[in-house]
């Protein structure tokens, strides 16, 4: 299956999505507001004047297929809650961040194929998303939340914990990819500046400590479903806003220096 095809799976794939399908595109909304014109053109060349917010969806939407099930470990990477990222014993199938090292470094080097350097960047802005959800740095007990069953707002329909936050809270506020893009890019030259500045890691690292926010639920533990409240979504939805912020300035970051010699190296 190659990228060319994606555009179709698109319209009739039903999947669910890792950060969402809206994640994906706000987050490459955002990039795509703060990229150079030399980055911008030089990313439509790559693309074939395909959406980057489509082409950022690609790497879910082929999951399911023979070819590509090997990429299934590269959206995620699960670490315990007291262990260092030094001491982890990395999966040989590949995780979120040896994935984003190695389409980052597919994009830079110039031998690269036409076909091989659109599904990098396909992966590149789909996974830099990813990993700042902090449920995609995931506890090894409950699958990064996939495990933990809850109630959305007093639904019958049961969901889980990382549906929450790849899809329920961004869908909560009822507004369109443009509109929730617009709503939340806003940041300051320095706040850009030191976000693009941090590594690959340091994203993965911050979503770890980010993650203990996800479980505070402000209700006694019981056994059966978590009831996800109103109180919940209005504590924890500015987090995931500024994750969704982050992933978008970083992206535009790493892209810009790769195709505008006159921004600086990306720090590894």
């Amino acid at each position: 299956m190659s990228v060319a095809v994606f555009f179709l799976l698109a319209v009739n794939s039903v999947q669910s999505w890792a950060f969402g399908v809206d994640g994906h595109r706000i987050t490459v909304t955002i990039a795509e507001n703060h990229l150079s014109n030399k980055t911008a053109a030089a990313l439509a060349q790559i693309s074939g004047g395909k959406p980057l917010a489509e082409l950022a969806l690609w790497p879910d939407q082929i999951r399911g297929a023979q070819k590509w099930s090997h990429t299934k470990p590269w959206h995620y990477i699960n670490i315990k809650d007291q262990q260092r990222f030094a001491d982890l014993r990395r999966s040989p199938k590949g995780d979120v961040l040896s994935a984003l090292n190695e389409s980052y470094k597919q994009l830079k080097d110039p031998r690269t194929g036409k076909q091989q350097r659109r599904e990098a960047l396909g992966f590149f802005l789909h996974l830099a998303g990813d990993i700042h959800q902090p449920l995609h740095v995931g506890r090894y007990s409950d699958l990064g939340g996939n495990r933990i069953s809850i109630k959305w707002l007093g639904q019958k329909k049961r969901r889980n914990l990382h549906w929450v936050w790849d899809t329920g809270l961004i869908k909560s506020d009822g507004l369109d990819v443009n509109q929730y893009s617009a709503l939340i890019d806003r940041s300051t030259p320095e706040q850009r500046r030191n976000w693009q500045n941090d590594s690959f890691l340091d994203w993965a690292k911050e979503s770890k400590r980010l993650r203990a926010q996800v479980y505070e639920f402000g209700q006694p533990a019981r056994k059966g479903p978590i009831t996800i409240d109103q109180n919940y979504i209005d504590r924890t939805k500015p987090l995931l806003q500024k994750r969704l912020l982050m992933a978008g300035i970083r992206l535009a970051g790493c892209l810009n220096r790769i195709f505008d010699s006159e921004h600086s190296t990306l720090k590894e």
